[in-house]
């Protein structure tokens, strides 16, 4: 009997290794299959979206290959940059401005290996714009928040670190310049305007808000920290009953502007150029415009890079320039007295870079009265 017991437990043991075996077979062959097809599709995307970068490459060079004369519009756009850097050198003599504003080295990225000096302004869409612009190794910071420690002492060296002044002269000597107006209307619309950025909000708004709100002149101290936590606690309301500085949440454009015109240096988003980059005392040989980034860029490109550089949609990574009824919806709101005295911070830049000053001084019904 108990020899008999000894064998079904065998049998079952083995019975019980075979199945065992049998299920772990099963799984191998069932994984093997779904691996293979698993090879087999991602091959498949692989090929087709390695056809359709080749397709749309191919079709980037067919649309460079069709400009009939691509050497004549280059040299067109270096004879640009020579006349523009040429233009700004003698308006910077007639005023004597290379003497008050001295370059300051902590403004400038150095890329030793192409012999470039960029005045540079640390700001997400800067940051976009050089890894379009420049070297390769740019690229990677595209969406960097962290522009300074990134670039500045990672890839590049500060002139004043390295105690050389004549970097200031070195090959290639490039700035980028924006409507003054356009500059201020996209940082307040970025970083102040119904708290969009809270950071900004916290650090500046708030100081803005305390200084020019005037319903909040009449608070105590105590009152204007409760009132401020409050909106820090919801800066997404746009309206608190009794509360001043929810109604409108964040600065008001007339408010930031009144700020501006205060401190005109304090932040390098809205710096002038002309004490930022310092273009009197440093002979850019490219000053180009934002305004036509999408043209002087590639061809600064192909300049920096190789006469085979794919163009690039410089408007898929950077905001478009802003409409002059755009502006006016903003500038519209300055009484002409604050409108003229934006006029007078940004004048030295409107005459340098050739910008109209009157663009903006029209959306002032005051003005156009006149």
């Amino acid at each position: 009997m108990q020899h008999r017991t000894n064998l079904i437990n065998v049998n079952f043991e083995e019975s019980w290794r075979t199945s065992d075996m049998r299920f772990v077979l099963t799984l191998l062959v069932i994984g093997s299959i779904a691996w293979t097809i698993l090879i087999i599709v991602l091959s498949r995307n692989s090929q087709y979206s390695l056809a359709a970068s080749k397709e749309r490459e191919m079709q980037m060079r067919d649309e460079v290959a069709d400009d009939p004369f691509p050497s004549e519009r280059m040299e067109a756009f270096m004879r640009g940059m020579t006349e523009r850097s040429e233009s700004i050198q003698t308006k910077c003599s007639t005023d004597a401005l290379s003497t008050q504003y001295p370059p300051n080295a902590r403004h400038f990225i150095l890329d030793k290996s192409q012999e470039m000096l960029y005045c540079a302004l640390p700001s997400t869409r800067s940051v976009r714009s050089l890894s379009l612009l420049f070297s390769k190794k740019l690229r990677r910071y595209r969406h960097s928040l962290d522009f300074q420690d990134n670039i500045y002492y990672t890839d590049f060296q500060y002139p004043e670190r390295l105690q050389i002044p004549e970097y200031y002269n070195v090959s290639i000597r490039v700035m980028v310049v924006r409507n003054p107006a356009d500059r201020l209307v996209v940082f307040y619309q970025s970083h102040l305007e119904n708290t969009a950025d809270t950071n900004y909000y916290r650090a500046l708004g708030k100081i803005i808000l305390e200084k020019y709100r005037d319903t909040a002149k009449t608070l105590s101290a105590t009152e204007i920290h409760k009132f401020l936590a409050l909106v820090d606690a919801d800066p997404d309301r746009e309206r608190v009953l009794g509360n001043p500085f929810a109604n409108p949440v964040g600065p008001t454009f007339t408010e930031f502007i009144k700020y501006v015109v205060s401190k005109p240096a304090d932040d390098e988003h809205w710096t002038p150029y002309h004490q930022h980059c310092a273009p009197c005392s440093i002979d850019y040989n490219f000053i180009l415009r934002f305004e036509n980034i999408e043209e002087e860029g590639n061809f600064f490109r192909i300049f920096l890079d190789s006469p085979n550089s794919l163009p690039i949609k410089f408007t898929d990574a950077i905001d478009t320039p802003f409409s002059l009824a755009e502006v006016c919806s903003y500038f519209s709101q300055l009484d002409k007295e604050l409108l003229s005295r934006v006029v007078e911070v940004y004048r030295i830049d409107f005459h340098l870079f050739g910008y109209s000053a009157d663009e903006i001084l029209t959306c002032s019904d005051e003005y156009v009265r006149q």
